[in-house]
């Protein structure tokens, strides 16, 4: 018998729609009974559980040869404690890859498409039939990779989380998300279905959803859309805040000096000079600063083109999520690309249900409400997938 390599083999596999079903029904009757009768198809939940199980078993057998393997649930991932010289293998979906990733450090990810003819596995090259000569190619350091950058957000209190694809804040439940969004110097306070911030991995995915369905409507809407007029009444740079608590004790100061000068020159009788004469509103003028021009940043195909599908850009792209414009909220800022050395931070005016997860994952989140600002921003680390 060959001698093994020292190598840890990581196999990362999910629970299938069957046994999802089947936690909730305890038996077999009753899945299939409850599945059919909700329109589905029970045969198909079978075929597939029996298809990814054939799966894990295989390439189980056949790389119990090369090396010491342990099998992780996904469910386990955040508490497990991956070593240095570990090779993860995961048999997919491509979510389960992204979801791998984000906690790992610079360990190879190989991924293995269970069904070809039922995923289409962008990051799942490889099947049950070559993993093993993938691994063991891997092992020795003949395997090409590329890198995939990653994001990560952070809150005051030192939660961090990771995303390999995509970022969503705002509301558990499907109600309208409160927030002030804080980006390029400006901020404005928003009411939308939520925010989603993107990888470039994560562009192709539910980023390219939001694309599409904001194209769409685009094209088709005719006239102005409804509530236009307040685009950018709530809009408002970050410096320009405190110019205008200082421009505010200036004209105070103005109008004093000029009250004051009228009672002066109405006692001796004089007319008022003509500099005086002026309101206080213009004679103000020329004590305020000039306040910076609010130019909307616009983004073409040639600006993104470094971003869309390319795992390893360093830049992040975000998106509102069906903005609503009001009195008090706005819909300037809905889009737009977060260079390498800049955040994006998010300020929470939802008083419960708040959330940010990651990756599609719900039940691995930080909390998001009142009081809490999330700073979003290129991660410092990145994951390793073999091609």
């Amino acid at each position: 018998m060959a001698k093994k390599y020292e190598n840890r083999i990581i196999i990362v596999t999910r629970e299938t729609r069957l046994q999802k079903v089947l936690m909730a029904q305890n038996t077999v009757s009753q899945a299939k009974f409850y599945i059919n009768n909700l329109g589905g198809d029970f045969e198909d939940y079978k075929t597939e559980h029996d298809r990814y199980g054939v799966s894990v078993q295989n390439v189980r057998r056949d790389l119990e040869a090369l090396a010491n393997i342990q099998v992780l649930d996904r469910q386990y991932l955040t508490n497990f404690v991956f070593d240095k010289n570990d090779i993860v293998v995961v048999i997919g979906q491509d979510g389960l890859v992204a979801n791998t990733i984000k906690y790992l450090g610079d360990q190879p990810v190989i991924g293995v498409n269970p069904d070809v003819s039922r995923w289409d596995g962008i990051l799942l090259p490889f099947t049950p039939q070559n993993v093993n000569v993938i691994v063991e190619e891997t092992i020795k350091g003949k395997r090409k990779t590329e890198s995939v950058s990653m994001a990560k957000v952070r809150v005051q209190n030192g939660q961090e989380l990771y995303a390999v694809n995509d970022f969503f804040i705002g509301q558990r439940t499907h109600t309208s998300a409160r927030y002030i969004l804080k980006f390029n110097g400006m901020k404005e306070p928003q009411s939308s279905s939520g925010i989603i911030v993107s990888t470039g991995l994560g562009s192709t995915g539910w980023m390219k959803s939001v694309i599409a369905g904001a194209k769409r409507i685009s094209s088709s809407v005719i006239g102005s859309p409804y509530g236009s007029s307040q685009e950018n009444e709530n809009l408002i740079s970050e410096a320009e805040e405190t110019e205008i608590q200082e421009d505010a004790i200036i004209e105070s100061t103005a109008e004093m000096d000029y009250i004051e000068n009228v009672k002066i020159q109405k006692a001796a009788e004089m007319p008022a000079p003509a500099e005086f004469s002026a309101k206080p509103v213009v004679a103000m003028s020329t004590f305020s600063k000039k306040k910076p021009a609010r130019k909307k940043k616009e983004y073409g195909i040639s600006e993104l083109s470094g971003v869309i599908g390319k795992w390893a850009s360093r830049d992040l792209v975000f998106a509102v999520r069906e903005p609503f414009p009001s009195k008090t909220t706005g819909t300037t800022m809905i889009f737009g690309k977060i260079p390498e050395k800049e955040s994006l931070r998010i300020e929470s005016l939802m008083g419960e249900n708040g959330v940010i997860f990651s990756d599609g994952i719900e039940s691995d989140f930080i909390a998001f409400n009142s009081g809490t600002e999330a700073v979003i921003s290129l991660a410092e680390k990145k994951g390793r997938i073999v091609i």
